[in-house]
């Protein structure tokens, strides 16, 4: 009795292990400083083609300045591939210079933000070099105006 017990709490516990370790491998969490963004993740929204979300993008406030991260999901978390960051303002227009490079996990870019608009964009492309994703929140027009 005593031994059935014991293995069916080795059981749950090795379950509990593996979804918490895939868990942590497959969905990043939003934490300011994993992804060098300071102040509060204010908005995230997943970067998704053809039912694939290929990364998830926090918005993060700190009463000035503006950060935006882009996270790879998936497949790709973890698996060097260019992935880009952009901001605009209504205010500057653009805001340069964006973060554009091959990571493994993710983009990242800080902007000021009192008292103005923003919008953001993401860009993803495949480990191969095509452009899947150019995604631009909001559509059109401004948010989380500051």
């Amino acid at each position: 009795m005593k031994r059935a017990r014991l293995g069916r709490l080795a059981t749950v516990l090795a379950v509990s292990l593996a979804s918490v370790v895939a868990g942590a491998v497959n969905a990043p969490t939003a934490s300011a400083a994993e992804y060098g963004c300071d102040g509060s993740v204010i908005d995230s929204w997943n970067n998704v083609d053809g039912g694939v979300t290929y990364a998830t993008t926090y918005l993060y406030w700190d009463g000035t300045y503006n950060c935006v991260a882009a996270v790879k999901r998936g497949a790709y978390y973890g698996v060097r591939s260019r992935i880009a960051v952009h901001a605009w303002t209504d205010a500057t227009g653009y805001v340069p210079p964006g973060d554009d490079g091959n990571y493994l996990y993710y983009a990242n870019f800080s902007f000021y933000g009192r008292n103005r608009c923003i919008a953001v964009e993401t860009d993803i492309w495949t480990t191969s070099g095509r452009l899947v994703i150019q995604d631009h929140v909001p559509s059109s027009g401004w948010f989380h105006c500051g």
